[in-house]
């Protein structure tokens, strides 16, 4: 009797979440070109005067999941995350980000410790 069973993708996992880490995994770089008019031939009207060249740079294209990050969380700890930022009056993405900074801030000052285990309070 197998310890692991192979599990089908295809049936475990919503198709949504399938298609969007494929599309977060994968390395696609979308590239526009856009067409840049010839300059027109000016008569030149003073000799002395130096030539001013405009030069654009096309613009940086970012790929569109460059700024996500997915958490897999369950159903109920997400719905207590949520009501949670709603009884505070900010949004779940202000929460984790200002969360991520006091946890920083406390670690930096040696009050925690963050570790696999969990986050652990130092005593002085």
């Amino acid at each position: 009797m197998p310890i692991a069973k192979k599990k089908d993708i295809k049936k475990d996992i919503p198709l949504e979440f399938l298609n969007q880490m494929k599309s977060n995994l994968s390395k696609t770089v979308t590239t526009v070109e856009e067409d840049i008019p010839e300059p027109v031939a000016q008569p030149v009207i003073q000799q002395n005067a130096a030539p001013v060249a405009a030069v654009t740079k096309p613009a940086v294209v970012k790929d569109k999941y460059a700024d996500v990050m997915n958490v897999r969380l369950s159903k109920g700890r997400r719905n207590e995350i949520k009501a949670f930022c709603t009884n505070c009056g900010v949004t779940v993405t202000q929460y984790i980000e200002s969360s991520f900074e006091y946890l920083a801030k406390e670690v930096a000052a040696g009050n925690i410790v963050i570790s696999k285990g969990g986050i652990t309070k130092l005593s002085n």
